[in-house]
C-alpha cells in the first residue's frame, strides 16, 4: 500500500487542482456577470426615477413664460398706441414680483429686442437684472426667432446655477421683446441624495450642473471639443474660460491617449457621444456609469457607483468558492480514506449524509428565496404606493393647468373691479364724499373675499392627501366646490349644470379631497366631450337601465324642450347604506368597443390627455369600498355612476 499510495495521490491532486481552477474561473466570471446585472438594474432603477423627479419639478415651470407672454398689462409696455393704457416700468417690475411669488419662480425678467432687461423682479436687490444685456445668451437668442427655450447655466449676474426657459413677445404678430423665468435649481440636488449612489445631471454638453459632490460641478466626464470649449465661454455658461475634466472619472483609455500628447480638444464631438449611450452600463475611471436617455428638458441624468464595492464582492465570493471547493476536497479526500477501511459502512453514512445536506441546503435555500421574494413584495408595494401618490397629484396639476386660463379670468376679473372702485374712491375723496366711499369700500371688501375663496378652493384641491384611519367628506360641500373650481370654464363654454339640491347632512366614508379629485375629473371630461358636440343635436334621452334618477332627468329635461344647449348635470339619491351620484352630459359619448378600456392607466381618447383620471378615480373609489360604472347615453352622451358608502359616526 505504501508504494502504490503516491500512484494513487497523483492523479487525485492534479484532477482536483484543475477542477478547482476551471471551477473558480466559471464562478469569478458568473459573478463578474451577475453583479454588473445586479449593478445595471440598481443604476437604471436610480437614474431613470431621479430623471422623473426632475422632469416633474421642472415642468411645473414650462408654461409660465408663454402663459405670461399673453398678459395685455404686460404688451401694453410695448404698445406704441396713443389710446393704449400704457404700463409704467415701475408698475411692470411690481408686476413681475407679483408673478415671481405666485410661481415660486426664482426670477422673472423682460428683455427688448436688443436683449437689454427693461424690468425685472429683483429690481429691489442690489443685483437687479435690470439694466442688464443678456443677449450673448443662446436662451434670449432663440427666443427672439420665435421659439421658446431651455437653457440651463450659472447666472452671469447672481452667479447662481438656474434653469431658463424663455418665450417671444408679440405685438400684432411682431417680436417685440423676449420674457424669460429663471428656476434655481439649488433645491433639486435634494432629489440627488442616495447612501449607495452618486447621481449627477449632465447638460448638453455633458458638463454637471447638479451634483452632491461640489467639486464636480462645472466640470466635464469627458474631455470637449475646441468648439464646445469655445461656445461654454463665449455663453459664459458657467462662468470659466475651459471646462476641465473631473479627475475621478479620467479612466485608463483616455489617461493613455493624455500620455501620447492627444489633446481632447483633437477629439471631435461625434466621437465623444459615442462613449455615453443611453441605457448602457460603462466603466468610467473608478466608477460605472449609467446614462438615463436625454430628457425632453434638455439634460441628462447619470447614475454612478465605485466599482471598489462590487469588485470586493466578486473577491468575497471567489474566496467562498475556495473554501468550500478546499472544504469539498478534504471531505472527499476523507472519505477515500475511510473508504479504504470501511467500505461498506462509510458508503451508507455518506449517502445519508449526502441526503441530509441535501435537503437542508435546499430548505435554506427556499426559506431565502422566500424572504427575499418577501422582501421584494413589500419594497414594490410601498414604491407602488408612492408612484400611485405621484401620478395623482400629477393628474391633479394637470387639470388646474388646463383650467389655468378660465381661473385666471375668474380672478382677473374681480382684480379689475377692485381697481375700479380704488380709483373712484380716491375721486370721492377729493369731492369729500365719504358716504360712497364707505359704500366702494365695502364692495372691496367683498371681492377680495371672493378673490380668497378662489385661492382658498384651489390650495384645498391641489393639497397632497394625508391617510388617516377614518375620513369624512360632506357631498354638499364636495359637489360645491368641485364645481366652483370649474364654473369659470363652464360658463366661457356655455354650459349649463344642472345640479340638484345637496343637503347638508349627507356624509361619504371619503377623504373630502380625493372625492372633489373624482368629481372634477368627471365633471371636467365631460366639458371636454361638449366642446366636440354639435350643437344640432337634440338633448339626450336617458336610457340607462336600472336608473330611475336618470329617467326622471329624462323628462325634465324633454319637458323644458331644450335641444341644442351643451349641458352636464350632477345628481344623487340614498341607497341604505350608500349614496349613489349620477354625472351625464350631452356630449359626443364614446363608442362602445372603447367602453371596456375605459378606466384602463393611459388610455385616453383626447390628443393630449394623460390617461389617469378615470383610473385615478376608480382606484380611489374603490379603495373606500365603493364602485364606479360608466355607460352611453342615447342619442349621445355619457353617464358615470359612482356608489359610495355613507360614513357612519365612530363616537
Amino acid at each position: 500500500m505504501t508504494k502504490k499510495s503516491p500512484n494513487l495521490i497523483t492523479p487525485f491532486v492534479l484532477f482536483s487542482l484543475i477542477l478547482g481552477a476551471a471551477g473558480l474561473t466559471a464562478t469569478h466570471f458568473l459573478a463578474v456577470q451577475f453583479q454588473e446585472k445586479i449593478v445595471t438594474q440598481q443604476l437604471n432603477e436610480a437614474a431613470n426615477k431621479a430623471n422623473l423627479q426632475i422632469d416633474s419639478e421642472l415642468d411645473k415651470f414650462k408654461q409660465i413664460p408663454d402663459l405670461l407672454s399673453h398678459d395685455p398689462r404686460l404688451i401694453s409696455y410695448f404698445t406704441s398706441s396713443p389710446q393704449t393704457d400704457k404700463i409704467t416700468v415701475t408698475q411692470l417690475n411690481k408686476l413681475l414680483f407679483e408673478w415671481s411669488n405666485q410661481s415660486q419662480a426664482d426670477t422673472i425678467y423682460i428683455h427688448d429686442r436688443s436683449g437689454t432687461v427693461v424690468a425685472s423682479s429683483n429690481y429691489q436687490q442690489p443685483r437687479t437684472f435690470v439694466g442688464e444685456n443678456f443677449s450673448f445668451r443662446p436662451y434670449f437668442a432663440s427666443a427672439i426667432k420665435g421659439n421658446n427655450t431651455q437653457y440651463v447655466a450659472l447666472g452671469a449676474r447672481s452667479n447662481v446655477r438656474g434653469y431658463f426657459l424663455s418665450s417671444p413677445l408679440y405685438t400684432d404678430k411682431e417680436i417685440v421683446g423676449v420674457i424669460t423665468v429663471k428656476v434655481s435649481l439649488e433645491n433639486l440636488e435634494n432629489i440627488l441624495t442616495s447612501d449607495d449612489f452618486e447621481i449627477v445631471v449632465l447638460d448638453s454638453n455633458q458638463v454637471v450642473f447638479l451634483s452632491n459632490q461640489t467639486s464636480w460641478l462645472y466640470h466635464s466626464l469627458l474631455p470637449l471639443s475646441e468648439q464646445q470649449q469655445t461656445e461654454i465661454a463665449t455663453q459664459r455658461q458657467y462662468g470659466q474660460s475651459e471646462i476641465s475634466i473631473i479627475e475621478d472619472f479620467r479612466s485608463a483609455k483616455l489617461q493613455q491617449k493624455a500620455n501620447d500628447t492627444i489633446q481632447p480638444n483633437d477629439l471631435q464631438p461625434n466621437q465623444i457621444q459615442k462613449e455615453l449611450v443611453s441605457n448602457q452600463l460603462f466603466q468610467l475611471g473608478a466608477f460605472n456609469l449609467y446614462p438615463a436617455p436625454i430628457s425632453n428638458n434638455q439634460y441628462q441624468v447619470v447614475a454612478l457607483k465605485e466599482t471598489k464595492a462590487e469588485l470586493l464582492k466578486v473577491l468575497q465570493i471567489d474566496v467562498i468558492f475556495i473554501i468550500i471547493y478546499s472544504l469539498v476536497m478534504l471531505i472527499a479526500w476523507s472519505w477515500r480514506q475511510t473508504y479504504i477501511a470501511k467500505v461498506a459502512l462509510t458508503r451508507l453514512n455518506e449517502n445519508l449524509e449526502q441526503t441530509v445536506d441535501k435537503r437542508t441546503h435546499y430548505l435554506k435555500q427556499s426559506n431565502q428565496q422566500l424572504q427575499q421574494t418577501i422582501f421584494q413584495y413589500q419594497e414594490s408595494q410601498l414604491k407602488l404606493k408612492q408612484t400611485e401618490q405621484e401620478l395623482t397629484q400629477t393628474a391633479k396639476l394637470a387639470v388646474l393647468g388646463e383650467l389655468s386660463a378660465s381661473i385666471n379670468h375668474e380672478i382677473n376679473q374681480p382684480l379689475a373691479a377692485l381697481r375700479t372702485y380704488s380709483e373712484n374712491s380716491l375721486k370721492l375723496l377729493e369731492m369729500k364724499r365719504t358716504d360712497l366711499v364707505k359704500s366702494n369700500l365695502d364692495k372691496m371688501i367683498a371681492l377680495n373675499t371672493s378673490i380668497t375663496e378662489i385661492i382658498a378652493r384651489l390650495k384645498v384641491f391641489t393639497r397632497k392627501v394625508t391617510k388617516q384611519e377614518h375620513h369624512v367628506a360632506n357631498l354638499h360641500q364636495a359637489v360645491n366646490n368641485a364645481t366652483s373650481i370649474l364654473s369659470a370654464l363652464m360658463i366661457k363654454q356655455g354650459i349649463t349644470l344642472r345640479l340638484s339640491t345637496m343637503p347638508d347632512d349627507i356624509n361619504l366614508a371619503i377623504h373630502p379631497t380625493e372625492l372633489e379629485q373624482v368629481l372634477v375629473n368627471l365633471i371636467h371630461n365631460a366639458t371636454q366631450a361638449l366642446q366636440q358636440q354639435a350643437m344640432e343635436q337634440s338633448t339626450p334621452r336617458l336610457k340607462t337601465s336600472g336608473q330611475s334618477i336618470l329617467e326622471e332627468q329624462s323628462s325634465k329635461l324633454e319637458a323644458l324642450d331644450i335641444q341644442t344647449i351643451p349641458q352636464i348635470g350632477v345628481e344623487w339619491q340614498r341607497k341604505n347604506d350608500t349614496c349613489q351620484l349620477i354625472i351625464w352630459d350631452n356630449g359626443i359619448g364614446i363608442s362602445k368597443d372603447k367602453l371596456e378600456q375605459l378606466f384602463d392607466p393611459f388610455f385616453t381618447t383626447k390628443p393630449e390627455g394623460l390617461g389617469l383620471g378615470l383610473s385615478i378615480s376608480k382606484r380611489i373609489i374603490e379603495a373606500y369600498h365603493g364602485t364606479i360604472n360608466a355607460a352611453q347615453l342615447e342619442p349621445s352622451g355619457m353617464v358615470f355612476s359612482l356608489n359610495i358608502p355613507l360614513y357612519k359616526n365612530q363616537g
